[in-house]
């Protein structure tokens, strides 16, 4: 009895935790820590990898060590698993700005979805891959892996279309990000080419107008870059009219700078200062810091390029008070740099000096080195020309020395950074083993204590269980028999029941199709007899009209009302009232329909319908509405486009599949 209470227990346990195991993101961090104490292999695997997700939420460092442990529990040859956990870990730098350390594990899972032949994943590692590679600036990486996504597409997309994991906006991202690539290497025609097919792809699938607007912008970008400055600025304005009514004003005040830059380069200065002003104007109601920022700065270059030393001084203080108000320290470097680069171009070395000496004071607090090298530069060239050589040769030492170990610190840090990670999934992997033996010896020494106790306790539970045995199997016979008999008499009633309502059912459909079959004569019958009361009614309206040419007055005047009342029997609604009736009782919803297609469609169009409905021709269908057959043909014409047919369409396949 024990024994099967601890089965039931450790399958409950097991059904708990698969359970678990589906909820994904929502497992609590400490239960699935406590759940891993007692798991080994690739059990364990699976619940680091839940582990893993629930941290990224929170801590992507932790989360990566976690995936990392994970991947060393998975065989070697599941290349899927081994791919999706290569790939977490890589988004995970990417998110914390590790880009090369992301570049490194996009290419693991990159590699891993080969060989696994997962052309989906392929594409989505080559992008993100891509996106890695240009935050390092390696646009000719990028732009390879982004080709490599694109030529994929085609082929998936032919035998994916309609499915939810894929869509046509999957390509026009990877394209977008194409031409950002290419347009950085400067081949301006290829980065125009896959610029405009996003654009094309994304009015295509009918995206935002936010999401237009964007490509629209980096179309633009294209012919800055490619100094076809008048394109640019046509692409920037249709982009600014697609913002402007969703009142975004980030991307208002982007478009206005990238117009006074063109404007900047075409050597209009005017335009380019309006524009630039403008974008001003933008961010100061929408409280932009950056984005004015960015505007006194654009100013402040335009008119330092001018020669026009006062502006372009009081748009550069403007740009050190806001960063003194946002206590943006890299902002107010910039900008007392930027000044103390004006004085020195104007020859007011002292105030260059003294710029470039606050510039050094809040660089050191940002410990920002590269702005740092900049600045030492910057000094070494003051001092240079106050005559002061020593000073200058000590700070162009100093930016020399700066510049060799930000050199020799880029390569270092990169190089211990993989080497710590190979360590760290060493001693990981040591540690685990460790680990695992501690266990195994520890369930060693605990199933020998209880090795003798066990072994007593069996020998009395054998003969205990031999003599339970033989009265359960007794007791099992007899009610195995019981059991049976039942299931038997069951079986049959079941049986005897669905026969019958087998037979109700056929009889009812036979039913159905008697009625349907009847109706249906009824209404051919009804439509048969319009059609001869109305070709009747006709000759013998036709033949009164010859008796009427012989007749005398009495008998024209008589001849005349007998005329009008078949005129108005012809004109009769009653016939086609019943004809309705009959109709819509064998064709359900069928005038419903025409009425969701167009509810404009007059009764005559519903008639028609009707006749089509019923195959039958022209010739009869012109007598059944008492017109000329010729008529007929203008009414199917003009039916057609009130369908919304084309002129080739079959219209009697398009009625004729209303039911």
């Amino acid at each position: 009895m024990k024994t099967n209470f601890l089965k039931t227990y450790y399958f409950a346990a097991l059904l708990s935790f698969f359970v678990i195991s589906l909820k994904g993101y929502t497992t609590n961090i400490d239960s699935l820590t406590t759940v891993l104490k007692n798991q080994h292999g690739e059990k364990r695997a699976e619940t680091l990898i839940l582990l893993g997700k629930a941290y990224q939420k929170t801590n992507r460092n932790k989360s990566n060590a976690v995936f990392k442990e994970a991947c060393l529990l998975i065989p070697t040859n599941d290349f899927k698993k081994k791919a999706d956990l290569n790939y977490q870990i890589a988004y995970n730098y990417l998110r914390l700005n590790v880009n090369d350390s992301a570049s490194k594990y996009f290419e693991n899972a990159l590699a891993a979805y080969t060989l696994a032949n997962d052309t989906l994943n392929i594409m989505k590692s080559s992008t993100m891959f891509g996106f890695a590679a240009q935050q390092m600036g390696e646009f000719g990486k990028s732009a390879e892996l982004f080709r490599n996504g694109i030529d994929l597409f085609p082929s998936y997309w032919q035998h994916h279309q309609g499915e939810k994991k894929i869509s046509k906006k999957h390509l026009a991202t990877m394209m977008s990000n194409y031409g950002i690539s290419l347009n950085r290497l400067g081949q301006y025609d290829s980065a125009l080419y896959y610029a405009t097919s996003s654009h094309k792809i994304y009015v295509e699938i009918g995206s935002s107008s936010k999401q237009i607007g964007k490509t629209l912008v980096n179309i633009g970008i294209v012919y800055l870059s490619a100094n076809r400055n008048r394109e640019a600025i046509k692409y920037f304005e249709d982009a600014n009219d697609l913002f402007t009514p969703l009142k975004d004003s980030f991307n208002i005040s982007k478009c206005y700078n990238n117009i006074g830059l063109a404007y900047k380069q075409m050597g209009d200065t005017i335009l380019a200062i309006n524009n630039y002003e403008k974008s001003l104007e933008i961010c100061r109601m929408a409280n932009i810091e950056k984005g004015i920022a960015t505007s006194y700065n654009n100013l402040a270059s335009l008119y330092a390029g001018m020669g026009d030393t006062k502006k372009a001084e009081d748009y550069f203080q403007k740009v050190l008070v806001t960063g003194k108000s946002t206590a943006d320290k890299q902002l107010i470097s910039n900008a007392l740099e930027n000044l103390s680069k004006l004085y020195l171009k104007s020859n007011d070395i002292e105030k260059a000096l003294n710029y470039a000496k606050q510039a050094e004071r809040v660089i050191l607090e940002t410990n920002d080195l590269k702005i740092l090298k900049g600045n030492r530069l910057q000094l070494s060239s003051i001092y240079e020309e106050l005559g002061d050589y020593k000073q200058s040769l000590q700070n162009y030492k100093l930016y020399a020395e700066l510049h060799d170990s930000l050199f020799n610190a880029d390569n270092t840090e990169r190089f211990n950074r993989l080497q710590t990670e190979f360590e760290t999934e060493k001693k990981e992997q040591q540690i685990q083993l460790l680990e695992a033996e501690r266990e195994n010896q520890r369930l060693e020494n605990k199933f020998l204590k209880s090795r003798q106790t066990i072994l007593i306790i069996v020998i009395g539970m054998i003969l205990i269980l031999i003599i339970i045995a033989g009265f359960m199997v007794l007791f099992k016979r007899k009610k195995d028999r019981l059991i049976l008999r039942q299931k038997e008499l069951v079986h049959k009633k079941e049986k005897e029941l669905a026969q019958s309502e087998l037979e109700k059912s056929k009889l009812r459909e036979e039913e159905l199709k008697q009625s349907v079959l009847y109706k249906s004569k009824q209404l051919s019958m009804h439509a048969l007899q319009m059609m001869q009361k109305t070709t009747m009614l006709q000759e013998i309206f036709s033949e009164i009209k010859t008796l009427t040419k012989k007749a005398t007055d009495d008998d024209k005047q008589k001849f005349s009302q007998i005329t009008r009342k078949i005129t108005q029997n012809l004109r009769s609604q009653k016939d086609w009232d019943v004809f309705k009736l009959y109709f819509e009782d064998v064709n359900r919803n069928f005038y419903k329909k025409l009425k969701d297609i167009n509810p404009d469609l007059t009764t005559n169009d519903h008639r028609l319908c009707a006749l089509i409905k019923l195959n039958m021709t022209p010739k009869e269908m012109a007598s059944v509405l008492n017109v000329a057959p010729n008529s007929i043909k203008s009414s199917r014409y003009r039916l057609k486009k009130k369908l919304g047919l084309d002129v080739e369409a079959d219209l009697e396949e398009f009625i004729r599949g209303l039911t």
